[in-house]
Protein backbone atom coordinates (compact mmCIF):
# COMPACT_ATOMS: atom_id res chain seq x y z
CA UNK A 1 0.00 0.00 0.00
CA UNK A 2 1.07 3.33 -0.93
CA UNK A 3 -0.11 7.33 -0.18
CA UNK A 4 -0.50 9.87 -2.68
CA UNK A 5 -2.35 12.78 -2.43
CA UNK A 6 -5.72 14.11 -3.87
CA UNK A 7 -7.83 17.18 -3.65
CA UNK A 8 -10.69 17.05 -1.24
CA UNK A 9 -13.27 18.49 -3.85
CA UNK A 10 -14.42 17.56 -7.31
CA UNK A 11 -11.36 17.62 -9.58
CA UNK A 12 -12.05 20.27 -12.50
CA UNK A 13 -8.98 19.53 -14.19
CA UNK A 14 -5.00 18.42 -14.17
CA UNK A 15 -2.20 19.41 -15.46
CA UNK A 16 0.36 17.34 -16.72
CA UNK A 17 3.80 18.32 -16.12
CA UNK A 18 7.26 16.79 -16.36
CA UNK A 19 7.75 15.08 -12.85
CA UNK A 20 4.59 16.08 -11.35
CA UNK A 21 0.83 16.51 -11.81
CA UNK A 22 -0.73 20.02 -10.80
CA UNK A 23 -4.51 19.92 -10.28
CA UNK A 24 -7.20 22.77 -10.49
CA UNK A 25 -9.66 22.77 -8.13
CA UNK A 26 -13.31 24.12 -8.21
CA UNK A 27 -13.21 27.19 -5.97
CA UNK A 28 -9.30 28.24 -5.50
CA UNK A 29 -8.83 27.88 -10.02
CA UNK A 30 -4.97 27.49 -8.98
CA UNK A 31 -2.37 24.16 -9.21
CA UNK A 32 -1.39 22.78 -5.69
CA UNK A 33 2.39 22.44 -4.98
CA UNK A 34 4.09 19.95 -6.46
CA UNK A 35 3.80 16.71 -5.29
CA UNK A 36 6.33 14.36 -6.81
CA UNK A 37 9.92 15.22 -8.99
CA UNK A 38 10.44 12.44 -11.23
CA UNK A 39 12.29 12.86 -14.94
CA UNK A 40 8.88 11.99 -16.49
CA UNK A 41 7.62 13.55 -19.49
CA UNK A 42 5.54 16.55 -19.89
CA UNK A 43 2.29 17.43 -22.46
CA UNK A 44 1.74 21.36 -21.02
CA UNK A 45 -2.44 20.85 -21.40
CA UNK A 46 -5.13 22.17 -18.45
CA UNK A 47 -7.73 18.99 -18.60
CA UNK A 48 -11.41 18.40 -17.80
CA UNK A 49 -13.06 15.17 -16.86
CA UNK A 50 -16.10 15.11 -19.27
CA UNK A 51 -19.66 14.42 -17.72
CA UNK A 52 -22.50 13.42 -20.01
CA UNK A 53 -23.97 17.14 -20.75
CA UNK A 54 -20.51 17.74 -21.85
CA UNK A 55 -20.63 14.80 -24.12
CA UNK A 56 -23.64 15.72 -25.64
CA UNK A 57 -22.31 19.65 -26.08
CA UNK A 58 -19.20 17.65 -27.81
CA UNK A 59 -21.54 15.51 -30.11
CA UNK A 60 -19.47 12.30 -28.59
CA UNK A 61 -22.50 10.23 -28.09
CA UNK A 62 -20.63 9.16 -24.47
CA UNK A 63 -18.79 10.40 -21.75
CA UNK A 64 -15.35 9.41 -22.52
CA UNK A 65 -12.19 11.41 -22.65
CA UNK A 66 -11.09 14.48 -21.17
CA UNK A 67 -11.58 17.94 -22.18
CA UNK A 68 -8.23 20.43 -23.02
CA UNK A 69 -8.77 23.28 -21.14
CA UNK A 70 -5.96 25.23 -22.16
CA UNK A 71 -2.99 24.63 -23.90
CA UNK A 72 0.32 25.76 -22.68
CA UNK A 73 2.09 28.49 -25.46
CA UNK A 74 5.97 26.45 -26.42
CA UNK A 75 4.27 23.05 -24.99
CA UNK A 76 4.75 19.83 -26.85
CA UNK A 77 0.93 19.85 -27.07
CA UNK A 78 0.98 23.16 -28.86
CA UNK A 79 3.45 22.39 -31.32
CA UNK A 80 1.49 18.37 -32.06
CA UNK A 81 -1.17 20.96 -32.94
CA UNK A 82 -3.66 20.45 -30.30
CA UNK A 83 -6.30 23.04 -29.14
CA UNK A 84 -8.12 24.33 -26.49
CA UNK A 85 -11.66 22.46 -26.88
CA UNK A 86 -9.94 19.28 -28.43
CA UNK A 87 -11.04 15.90 -26.45
CA UNK A 88 -8.37 13.38 -25.91
CA UNK A 89 -9.86 9.99 -26.65
CA UNK A 90 -6.24 7.63 -26.34
CA UNK A 91 -2.77 7.93 -25.21
CA UNK A 92 -0.39 5.46 -27.52
CA UNK A 93 -3.75 3.03 -28.11
CA UNK A 94 -5.06 2.91 -24.52
CA UNK A 95 -8.43 4.20 -23.89
CA UNK A 96 -8.37 7.62 -21.77
CA UNK A 97 -10.84 7.47 -18.94
CA UNK A 98 -10.04 10.06 -16.60
CA UNK A 99 -8.08 13.47 -16.42
CA UNK A 100 -6.08 11.61 -13.40
CA UNK A 101 -5.50 8.59 -15.67
CA UNK A 102 -4.08 10.65 -18.55
CA UNK A 103 -1.52 11.92 -15.97
CA UNK A 104 -0.30 9.11 -14.56
CA UNK A 105 0.46 7.75 -18.31
CA UNK A 106 2.09 10.69 -19.32
CA UNK A 107 4.28 10.70 -15.80
CA UNK A 108 5.26 7.10 -16.96
CA UNK A 109 6.57 8.37 -20.20
CA UNK A 110 10.57 9.53 -20.04
CA UNK A 111 10.98 12.61 -21.59
CA UNK A 112 11.70 12.60 -25.43
CA UNK A 113 9.17 9.85 -26.58
CA UNK A 114 6.59 10.28 -29.72
CA UNK A 115 3.06 9.33 -28.65
CA UNK A 116 0.43 8.84 -30.58
CA UNK A 117 -3.06 10.95 -29.38
CA UNK A 118 -6.31 10.54 -31.01
CA UNK A 119 -9.04 13.29 -30.05
CA UNK A 120 -12.22 15.16 -31.10
CA UNK A 121 -12.40 18.21 -32.44
CA UNK A 122 -15.13 19.74 -34.61
CA UNK A 123 -17.52 16.34 -34.24
CA UNK A 124 -14.20 14.43 -35.83
CA UNK A 125 -11.94 11.89 -34.62
CA UNK A 126 -8.24 12.60 -36.08
CA UNK A 127 -4.67 11.78 -34.56
CA UNK A 128 -1.40 13.52 -34.34
CA UNK A 129 1.91 12.35 -32.51
CA UNK A 130 3.36 14.66 -29.96
CA UNK A 131 7.19 14.14 -28.50
CA UNK A 132 6.93 14.57 -24.75
CA UNK A 133 9.02 17.37 -23.54
CA UNK A 134 10.75 18.85 -20.10
CA UNK A 135 9.11 21.34 -17.96
CA UNK A 136 10.78 24.65 -16.94
CA UNK A 137 10.42 25.05 -13.50
CA UNK A 138 9.98 28.16 -12.73
CA UNK A 139 11.06 30.25 -9.11
CA UNK A 140 10.01 33.58 -7.15
CA UNK A 141 12.64 35.95 -6.10
CA UNK A 142 11.40 38.65 -4.09
CA UNK A 143 12.99 41.45 -3.00
CA UNK A 144 14.77 42.02 0.38
CA UNK A 145 14.94 45.96 1.85
CA UNK A 146 13.41 48.07 4.78
CA UNK A 147 11.17 49.82 2.46
CA UNK A 148 9.65 46.34 0.89
CA UNK A 149 6.04 45.39 1.67
CA UNK A 150 5.21 41.50 1.18
CA UNK A 151 2.38 41.56 -1.38
CA UNK A 152 -1.03 40.11 -0.44
CA UNK A 153 -1.31 36.71 -0.46
CA UNK A 154 -4.98 36.49 -1.56
CA UNK A 155 -3.40 37.87 -5.02
CA UNK A 156 -2.07 34.98 -5.66
CA UNK A 157 -4.96 32.68 -5.09
CA UNK A 158 -4.38 29.97 -2.04
CA UNK A 159 -5.01 26.21 -2.99
CA UNK A 160 -7.00 23.72 -1.50
CA UNK A 161 -4.83 21.64 0.77
CA UNK A 162 -4.35 17.86 -0.61
CA UNK A 163 -5.96 15.41 1.11
CA UNK A 164 -4.37 11.52 1.54
CA UNK A 165 -5.16 8.91 -0.81
CA UNK A 166 -4.57 4.97 -0.29
CA UNK A 167 -3.58 3.62 -3.30
CA UNK A 168 -3.59 -0.37 -2.74
CA UNK A 169 -1.64 -2.89 -4.35
CA UNK A 170 -3.07 -6.26 -4.99
CA UNK A 171 0.58 -8.64 -5.56
CA UNK A 172 -1.76 -11.98 -5.93
CA UNK A 173 -3.58 -10.74 -8.98
CA UNK A 174 -0.71 -8.10 -9.86
CA UNK A 175 -2.89 -5.01 -9.62
CA UNK A 176 -2.51 -0.96 -7.93
CA UNK A 177 -6.45 0.10 -6.95
CA UNK A 178 -8.57 2.12 -5.00
CA UNK A 179 -12.12 2.25 -3.56
CA UNK A 180 -14.71 4.08 -5.84
CA UNK A 181 -16.66 6.92 -4.03
CA UNK A 182 -20.15 7.39 -4.44
CA UNK A 183 -19.66 10.22 -7.03
CA UNK A 184 -16.79 8.07 -8.86
CA UNK A 185 -19.28 4.97 -8.82
CA UNK A 186 -21.94 6.91 -10.65
CA UNK A 187 -19.52 7.89 -13.36
CA UNK A 188 -18.18 4.49 -13.76
CA UNK A 189 -21.67 3.10 -14.12
CA UNK A 190 -21.73 0.72 -10.84
CA UNK A 191 -23.10 0.84 -7.41
CA UNK A 192 -19.79 0.06 -5.59
CA UNK A 193 -16.38 -1.63 -6.63
CA UNK A 194 -12.74 -1.07 -6.60
CA UNK A 195 -10.81 0.94 -9.83
CA UNK A 196 -8.12 -0.37 -11.04
CA UNK A 197 -5.68 2.46 -11.76
CA UNK A 198 -2.56 0.26 -12.96
CA UNK A 199 -1.86 -3.23 -13.99
CA UNK A 200 1.41 -4.80 -13.44
CA UNK A 201 3.43 -6.43 -16.49
CA UNK A 202 3.10 -10.25 -16.59
CA UNK A 203 1.02 -10.43 -13.62
CA UNK A 204 -2.09 -12.46 -13.80
CA UNK A 205 -4.61 -9.67 -14.46
CA UNK A 206 -2.97 -8.33 -17.48
CA UNK A 207 -2.69 -12.08 -18.90
CA UNK A 208 -6.60 -12.30 -18.12
CA UNK A 209 -6.95 -8.74 -19.77
CA UNK A 210 -7.71 -6.65 -17.17
CA UNK A 211 -7.19 -2.83 -17.61
CA UNK A 212 -6.58 0.46 -15.99
CA UNK A 213 -9.93 2.50 -15.89
CA UNK A 214 -11.77 -1.15 -15.05
CA UNK A 215 -13.59 -1.26 -12.01
CA UNK A 216 -13.65 -4.60 -10.26
CA UNK A 217 -17.42 -5.61 -8.71
CA UNK A 218 -17.14 -9.07 -7.39
CA UNK A 219 -14.90 -11.95 -6.90
CA UNK A 220 -15.92 -15.49 -6.63
CA UNK A 221 -19.30 -15.33 -4.76
CA UNK A 222 -18.36 -11.91 -2.86
CA UNK A 223 -18.97 -8.88 -3.50
CA UNK A 224 -16.31 -6.58 -3.62
CA UNK A 225 -16.58 -2.96 -2.20
CA UNK A 226 -13.20 -1.99 -0.91
CA UNK A 227 -9.42 -3.46 -2.12
CA UNK A 228 -9.49 -4.88 1.79
CA UNK A 229 -12.47 -7.08 0.48
CA UNK A 230 -9.98 -8.04 -2.73
CA UNK A 231 -7.48 -9.18 -0.31
CA UNK A 232 -9.16 -10.85 2.30
CA UNK A 233 -10.59 -13.17 -0.19
CA UNK A 234 -7.98 -13.97 -1.99
CA UNK A 235 -6.29 -15.04 1.41
CA UNK A 236 -9.51 -16.86 2.38
CA UNK A 237 -9.95 -20.84 2.70
CA UNK A 238 -13.57 -19.78 0.49
CA UNK A 239 -11.43 -19.02 -2.42
CA UNK A 240 -10.71 -21.71 -5.39
CA UNK A 241 -7.10 -23.16 -5.83
CA UNK A 242 -6.65 -22.32 -9.36
CA UNK A 243 -8.82 -20.09 -10.68
CA UNK A 244 -11.68 -17.45 -9.47
CA UNK A 245 -14.26 -15.35 -11.37
CA UNK A 246 -13.84 -11.91 -11.40
CA UNK A 247 -16.73 -9.68 -12.45
CA UNK A 248 -15.58 -5.92 -13.68
CA UNK A 249 -17.23 -2.93 -15.03
CA UNK A 250 -15.30 -1.34 -18.01
CA UNK A 251 -16.75 1.50 -19.94
CA UNK A 252 -20.43 0.89 -18.28
CA UNK A 253 -20.73 -2.35 -20.00
CA UNK A 254 -20.77 -5.38 -17.04
CA UNK A 255 -17.96 -7.99 -18.43
CA UNK A 256 -16.19 -11.69 -16.38
CA UNK A 257 -13.00 -12.85 -16.49
CA UNK A 258 -12.15 -16.13 -15.26
CA UNK A 259 -8.36 -15.47 -12.77
CA UNK A 260 -5.66 -18.29 -12.57
CA UNK A 261 -4.56 -18.20 -9.22
CA UNK A 262 -1.31 -19.71 -7.76
CA UNK A 263 -1.52 -22.16 -5.33
CA UNK A 264 -1.65 -21.81 -1.50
Amino acid sequence: MRVVFSLPVLVLGILVTAGSVYCQSNEAGQPVPELEARASGYLGVWLSDINADRARALRLGEARGVEIMRVEKGSPAQEAGLKDGDVLLSYNGENIVGAQQLGRLVEETPQGRKVKLQYWRDGKAASTTVTTGARTATSFNFPIGPNFEMPDARAFGMPDIPDPMLIWKNSLLGIECESVDSQLAQYFGVKRGVLVRSVIDGSVAQKAGLKAGDVVTAIGDREVATPHDLRSYMRSDRRPVTSVLLEFTRERKPMKVIIPLPGR
